[in-house]
């Protein structure tokens, strides 16, 4: 039975809710894994880096979902800083053999969105380019109209309940298009 670690901020935790609604619980409960929250609200990558010794590498996973980004842009942090502490956190993942997953973060209201945009654009291909799964759960709160659902946001940007759910549905799918999915009989 792997031990799966999800490293992220409060939309990993589950915030403003506890972590029995996030979409970490749905993937616990359905594999049945030992699936561990490490999402911190308010967390920034270099955040996230100070943590990896307590908070993942303790827990001897196999993979670490990992999300984040969010909160860097929204303390202006810049587009090659963000990239840089991401990397810090990917290399030392690495160094660790640990299979790692990214989650691509969900949108944000139209005041943040744009730097957001380009954080995301950057990660998917950082991701390609290394050969590094991802896990796509910006494009299930957008609309046809490429604008975010707030139906699914509470405060333009942390999710409501269903919003939690469908994360939840998504973490479920791309894992078994992963051929990582053994869920639990």
């Amino acid at each position: 039975m792997p031990t799966i670690v999800a490293l992220g901020d409060s939309i990993t935790y589950g915030y403003p809710f506890t972590p029995d609604v996030s979409w970490v619980e749905r993937l616990r409960r359905e594999t049945g894994w030992k699936v561990i929250n490490s999402g911190v609200s308010g967390d920034t990558f270099d955040d996230m880096a100070l943590r990896l010794e307590t908070d993942v590498f303790t827990h001897k996973p196999d993979i670490v979902i990992l999300m984040g980004g969010t909160n860097d842009v929204y303390v202006g942090l810049s587009q090659p800083r963000i990239q840089k502490s991401f990397k810090a956190i990917i290399d030392a993942l690495e160094a660790e053999n640990i299979k790692i997953i990214v989650g691509i973060p969900l949108p944000v209201d139209d005041a943040t969105e744009r730097p957001l945009q380009l954080w995301r654009s950057w990660l998917r291909q950082f991701c390609e380019d290394k050969g590094i799964a991802i896990i796509d759960f910006h494009q299930d709160f957008m609309d046809e109209r490429g604008k975010m659902k707030e139906d699914l946001f509470l405060d333009g940007c942390h999710p409501r309940v269903k919003g939690y759910e469908i994360m939840g549905e998504r973490v479920i799918k791309s894992l078994a298009e992963l051929d990582l999915l053994i869920r639990k009989s």
